[in-house]
């Protein structure tokens, strides 16, 4: 593990996350007369902000103790004393670390057994310090923050398995998106009854769980059927610029959510109503014929073995019900047929029917002060703006392509977690902290 003292402080040459001392508006630079100033509404045009961070740890090693050599880091989490909770999928685990970066304790292990993890995609970590970790196959597995297991609610995915990421709402239920759906949940004997709308579902302690919100659906997506021997196959393609189903929650328990083509975000009372929309004047990038192209051409490169990989999924089932699916890319595809199958994907790449906008909105997140960071979308191959605003429709300013990104995990005090990987390809976390955070408490309410 690599730790940066506190008092060490590296700055990105990034200036503020916040109004009052480095807003450069379309009139030029901010100037000292502007400190405090109230945020702008939303159809105010861009205001370019830069936030300071420093650094506070990096975990995650080649050789080292069991605890911090990761091999499949799915998800990150902070409770509200700033202590980080990594999720590690290869080691069915999660990692606890206290805000200074040093090790606190594992909780679980990989196994099948009462209080195990088998196949863990997902967590979100309670107010109360407790854990809810989605294991794919076992369903939501609940702990104490001191690793105690204390309960497992089964779901599968012919009802509505959760997906990931998983959140946390603040009566104690957890908020996600289904993990599949469509044609795939058909060919898994689902119900197919609340086809309309892509659901955002709340999971419950007991197994139970109902549609929150059904999020826009869209066009239809494009998948192939095929029957082979006692193997039924449905492959579908990734829809190309697919529309975004993003989701964050405030800490009142309200719900953000992203859905459409245009920039339109949907603030949802605890019920799931829809009470309010936020909405800036941005248009979608039209898809030119070009576009077109470089995606085909980086599809295909994916879907090969050793590509980027994750393009198209095939879902199989036989006779006897056994499920298998295979993603594109890392290897060949077990089944039958696999040169079939791997033409079948080609076939569908070439033949993609494209949308005629790209969204607008990529993804969005809430942060601890409940600000909302909205991810704009770019012409493919490039990164998009990054947008701060409130739910109650404040403005503070855009974060330029190449300054700071989402993070994995928001905690207090201006804590942001990233998920990455070094030149050896070896996962880690790193810990930044936004410099000027209390600024931000205070950014437009003067």
């Amino acid at each position: 593990m690599r730790r940066i003292p506190c008092r060490t402080r590296h700055l990105a040459r990034l200036v503020l996350l916040t109004l009052p001392l480095a807003a450069i508006g379309c009139g030029g630079d901010a100037g000292p007369g502007d400190a405090g100033r109230p945020a702008a509404g939303l159809d105010s045009p861009d205001i370019r902000l830069a936030p300071d961070v420093e650094e506070m740890y990096t975990v995650g090693v080649l050789d080292g103790a069991p605890w911090e050599m990761f091999g499949s880091v799915r998800a990150v989490a902070f409770d509200e004393t700033g202590a980080l909770f990594i999720l590690d999928n290869d080691a069915g685990h999660i990692v606890v670390v206290d805000p200074a970066g040093e090790f606190v304790r594992t909780i679980s292990n990989k196994g099948e057994g009462p209080g195990e993890l088998n196949q863990p995609i997902g967590m979100a970590v309670f107010s109360d310090g407790s854990i809810g970790v989605n294991d794919l196959t076992r369903g939501i597995q609940f702990f104490s923050r001191d690793g105690e297991f204390l309960r497992a609610a089964a779901f599968n995915m012919t009802d509505g398995a959760p997906g990931n990421p998983i959140y946390a709402l603040p009566d104690g239920t957890i908020l996600s998106a289904e993990l599949i759906g469509g044609s795939l949940s058909r060919l898994l004997g689902g119900d197919d009854a609340e086809s309309e709308g892509r659901p955002i579902r709340r999971y419950r302690f007991d197994g139970t769980h109902d549609v929150f919100h059904a999020a826009w659906p869209g066009p239809p997506g494009e998948e192939t059927e095929m029957q082979a021997g006692s193997v039924r196959m449905v492959i579908s393609g990734a829809e190309p610029f697919p529309l975004p189903l993003a989701i964050g929650v405030l800490r009142d328990g309200r719900v953000v959510v992203a859905d459409s083509v245009g920039y339109r975000i949907k603030i949802l009372d605890a019920s799931g109503r829809v009470t309010s929309t936020l909405e800036r004047p941005l248009a979608p990038v039209a898809v030119t014929e070009a576009i077109r192209e470089a995606e085909r051409e980086r599809r295909l490169a994916a879907d090969q073995p050793g590509g980027g990989g994750g393009s198209t999924v095939v879902m199989m089932r036989n006779l006897s019900g056994a499920i298998g699916s295979l993603r594109g890319g890392g290897g060949a595809p077990s089944g039958p047929d696999p040169d079939l199958i791997r033409r079948m994907m080609e076939d569908q790449v070439r033949n993609l029917a494209f949308p005629d906008e790209i969204p607008v909105i990529a993804n969005l997140a809430v942060d601890w002060s409940d600000r909302i960071w909205v991810q704009r979308s770019a012409v493919p191959g490039e990164i998009g703006s990054t947008d701060i605003l409130t739910a109650d429709g404040q403005y503070f300013g855009t974060i330029a392509p190449d300054g700071l990104r989402i993070p994995a995990a928001f905690g207090p005090d201006g804590l942001l977690a990233y998920i990455e990987a070094d030149e050896l390809d070896i996962q880690r976390v790193r810990v930044v902290r936004l410099v000027e955070y209390q600024s931000l408490e205070t950014a437009g309410t003067r």
